[in-house]
């Protein structure tokens, strides 16, 4: 299996290759033998040779350098993505997939549009999508997304009233996810992890435990539904 980490110096601001490392621990343990590519700015890259794609969360003006270079494979992975082939972009890595930011175009494989506020977006969140469960995690942005409801990954089960922007989070087409959700967001949520890590098993996938992340996950959980 071939993993394409897009950026990873440039979109890493809450490390988020943390997503990609412990991917990899998973991947392995089901026997699946991993190998990594990780691509910057200007590099060559061959979108079609990877099984998974993933990017982080950068700043806003990485987050539009990022845009930059990456619009150049605009038609390769709009290919992939409807190839069903896997990609995971995780906080403001998510909005390059919509249609516009602040009305310049971004990548267009989903319909949605950004629009960039003075006022900032944050706080603790739990979510939930029918075949992952309930997702915990964090979420620090400063737009405002539209569009693209009938895509939506997550319902919200609890979010800080800063949050209240939309009725939903993230995005969810053929095997490509977006969401907003930072922790990292493999690391904190188990059934997140099993959820891509299936997709991959030839053979039958093998439910080994992870006491410490199921454990950490369950905490997390608990206190964020203390404050519901």
């Amino acid at each position: 299996m071939r993993i394409l980490h897009l950026y990873p110096n440039l979109m890493n601001l809450y490390g988020d290759h943390a997503n990609v490392d412990l991917l990899c621990r998973h991947l392995k343990d089901q026997g699946i033998p991993v190998v990594v590519d990780r691509r910057e700015v200007e590099d060559t890259i061959n979108l079609m040779q990877y099984d998974f794609i993933y990017m982080g969360s950068g700043t806003e003006e990485k987050q539009l350098v990022a845009l930059k270079d990456l619009i150049r494979y605009q038609q390769y992975l709009s290919l992939y993505v409807e190839s069903g082939k896997t990609a995971l972009f995780t906080g403001n890595a998510m909005e390059l997939l919509g249609a516009s930011i602040d009305g310049n175009k971004a990548l267009g494989i989903l319909d949605f549009t950004v629009e960039t506020k003075e006022k900032r977006y944050t706080g603790d969140v739990i979510v939930r999508n029918p075949s992952i469960g309930e997702v915990v995690g964090f979420i620090n942005k400063s737009t405002l997304i539209s569009g693209g409801e009938e895509y939506k990954l997550f319902d919200y089960e609890f979010r800080e009233a800063s949050l209240a922007d939309n009725s939903y989070e993230g995005y969810h087409y053929k095997n490509l996810y977006g969401t907003h959700i930072i922790g990292p967001v493999l690391v904190k949520n188990p059934e997140f992890m099993k959820e891509i890590v299936r997709m991959f098993c030839t053979q039958v996938y093998q439910d080994i435990p992870y006491p410490y992340e199921e454990e950490a996950y369950r905490t997390t959980l608990q206190e964020l539904k203390k404050r519901k």
